[in-house]
Order: structure tokens, then C-alpha cells, then sequence
């Protein structure tokens, strides 16, 4: 199951990419809200920032996973809290991470410190969500609102709601997504039987397809997929990452590389 993968903690693998790279971005997309006090993430996020020369960029999410947090402890409240604790959250680390002092005392989170050394200049949030709620807090606070894997009738729906409430702020919008291509129908059948395979998948290439098609997955041939980036692009997204779930298929990595780097 692809549950069942090795995942290595997030955090400190970022760690890791900071003192092995030189030019590269990076950071978490995203890291939920109840899994670390907004203060101490801040300070987390402020030292990888500054050993990176301001590479660091931080994604922060109200949380949706709940199998997460219940195996690493966490209680898992409803949206309605998570949302609060969101909101709480960002008047702790949004400051800090500008290099600004904070005195605060909320519901959930309390905070009364500075991150020393004061990161150069401010570090680049993202707030990832496709609730209305989630989307109006990116438009007000994030410098980036991330989407996971929308129709673009979903996308579209909740762009009205990001542009209402970003009236005067430059704020970039950007999609995470998986992806299922191959350079011909051969190939990508091909690819999605392996996906099927290495992850015990019932039913093969068709159940693998099933299975991107209901995360909004970017599937097809090259000529598909790049037609499916070039709509999203002239709907308003201005940045993709792409998941790569089956590292494993080098094939279809390098051909997601070799067209990105020859189509846009």
C-alpha cells in the first residue's frame, strides 16, 4: 500500500537538502498546523532560512490527513478548530518569520519571543487548502495560495473567492499534483501497470488510472498532459509541483523532466 512506504520526518530531511544543495528551493507543502506550536516552527523555519541564504519556503496547512495524526499521537479536531488554530497560528509565525517580535496569548497557542538571527528578508508562506475558509486566509495572509490536485470547474470556483479577498496584495497561486504520462498510450498504460504493481493495486493500469483520475491527477500522453498545464495556466496557476509517487519509475520522471524543460 502506498501508505505503507518509507517516509523519512519531514523537517529534518529539509535539513538535510539545505546543507546538500546551493540553489535549489525548498520546504514542506505543507506542514499542518497541529503538529508543531507556530512559535517553534517559526524558529524552525527561520534557522533553515538563514543556513539556506533564504531558499527556505514554508508551507502551512490547517491539516486533513487524519490517519497522520492519530499514529503520531495527535488528536485529530474537527475542521472548525483546525481552522482556528490556523488562523491563531499565523499571528505567531507570520511576524516571527518577517523578523518581527511577538506578544501573543490566543485559545490555542501562546507566544512572546523573536527568532534570533532574524531571517534575511521575509520567508516565502504558502498556505495550501481547497475550503473557501482555508482560501480566503491564503488571499489575506499567504504570499502564495498552493491547490492540491482541482477540476478546473473546482478551481475555478475557488479562484472568485481567492481574488475577492486578495484585492491589493500580490500573492502567487499554485497546484501540487501527481501525475500518470508516457510519451505514447503504449508507454502510459505501461507506466500505470507498474504503478498498479508496485503498490499491490487490484485490477492493474485501469484501477491505477481510477485512482490518479480521483486525486485530479495530470494523466495521459505527453501531448495531453501538456495540454492539461497550459489550460491551467491560462485559468490563473502560476506554479506546479509535481508528487512523484513512484520513484522507483525513472522512466516516467525524466519524461515529466524532458517535457517541462522543452514545453514551458
Amino acid at each position: 500500500r502506498e501508505e505503507d512506504r518509507p517516509s523519512p520526518e519531514c523537517w529534518v530531511t529539509l535539513g538535510a537538502v539545505a546543507a546538500s544543495t546551493r540553489r535549489v528551493a525548498f520546504g514542506p507543502l505543507v506542514t499542518p498546523v497541529g503538529f508543531r506550536n507556530p512559535a517553534l516552527l517559526a524558529r524552525m523555519a527561520c534557522t533553515l532560512h538563514s543556513f539556506s541564504d533564504g531558499r527556505l519556503v514554508l508551507g502551512f496547512g490547517a491539516g486533513w490527513f487524519r490517519d497522520e495524526y492519530l499514529a503520531n499521537g495527535y488528536e485529530f479536531p474537527p475542521f472548525r478548530d483546525r481552522f482556528e488554530q490556523l488562523l491563531e497560528a499565523l499571528k505567531i509565525l507570520r511576524p516571527l518569520t518577517e523578523g518581527r517580535r511577538v506578544d501573543f496569548q490566543g485559545k490555542y497557542f501562546a507566544a512572546h519571543t523573536e527568532c534570533l538571527p532574524r531571517p534575511k528578508g521575509k520567508v516565502h508562506l504558502i498556505i495550501g487548502g481547497r475550503t473557501t475558509k482555508v482560501v480566503e486566509a491564503a488571499a489575506q495572509m499567504a504570499d502564495e495560495w498552493n491547490i492540491f490536485g482541482p477540476t478546473l470547474d473546482l478551481y475555478r470556483r475557488l479562484r472568485r473567492v481567492f481574488d475577492s479577498n486578495s484585492a491589493g496584495r500580490e500573492v502567487q497561486v499554485s497546484q501540487m499534483g501527481t501525475f500518470l504520462i508516457g510519451e505514447n498510450t503504449r508507454e502510459l498504460k505501461e507506466n500505470a501497470s507498474r504503478h498498479a504493481k508496485l503498490f499491490g493495486i487490484a485490477g492493474g493500469a485501469d484501477a491505477a488510472f481510477e485512482l490518479f483520475r480521483g486525486r485530479g491527477a495530470f494523466i495521459g500522453t505527453v501531448a495531453e498532459f501538456v495540454e492539461q498545464v497550459n489550460e491551467r495556466l491560462e485559468a490563473g496557476i502560476q506554479k506546479f509541483y509535481f508528487q512523484i509517487l513512484n520513484t522507483q519509475n525513472k522512466v516516467m520522471v525524466n519524461l515529466l523532466t524532458r517535457t517541462l524543460k522543452e514545453k514551458f
